[in-house]
């Protein structure tokens, strides 16, 4: 079935805007494979969705909402992929330890590589971890302190992200 150039504009406006590719083609009424052959002849033709993308999420919401953003879908996939080796039933305990420990390695990494230029993300992850350590050393130590921290954690964790999420 042939469509129109409209739809075809459509298909990319979406996908450039930040719905997955799959979003857009069914947005639009067109099939995945179809939306992907269009990219792949755009892209051929020297017009690459993927770099619109980039610079569309640049220009629109500029470069410390993009770091955001960067940051929210590397630790979303870190999720994704946690819960799909957790529930996986095809794969031994001793590669999915292996594999989860890859994968901490690998949002470690992200992570400290991201503070290096993004100063406030690191404030933010190092503030963080202090609270983190602050109420494990609690639990191990002196539990009844714990408590008494744990209904202040939320708002601390607010304040904190207010002051270093900047």
């Amino acid at each position: 079935m042939a469509h129109s150039q409209e739809t075809r504009d459509k298909v990319r406006q979406l996908y450039i805007e930040g719905m997955p590719l799959s979003g857009a083609a069914v947005s639009c009424g067109v099939s995945y494979d179809t939306s992907r052959e269009w990219k792949a002849k755009a892209e051929a033709r020297g017009d690459n969705w993927d770099t619109a993308r980039a610079a569309y999420r640049i220009s629109d919401q500029g470069v410390d909402d993009l770091n955001k953003q960067l940051v929210e879908d590397f630790a979303r996939q870190v999720i994704v992929t946690t819960r799909e080796l957790e529930g996986s039933e095809s794969i031994k305990a001793s590669e999915k330890a292996q594999l989860l420990a890859q994968l901490a390695d690998a949002y470690a990494k992200f992570s400290k590589a991201f503070g290096r230029i993004n100063p406030a993300y690191s404030g933010l992850s190092v503030a963080l971890d202090t609270l983190k350590t602050i109420a494990e050393y609690l639990k191990k130590n002196d539990p009844a302190a714990l408590r008494a921290l744990q209904p202040n954690l939320d708002g601390i964790g607010a304040i904190l992200g207010k002051r270093y999420g900047k």
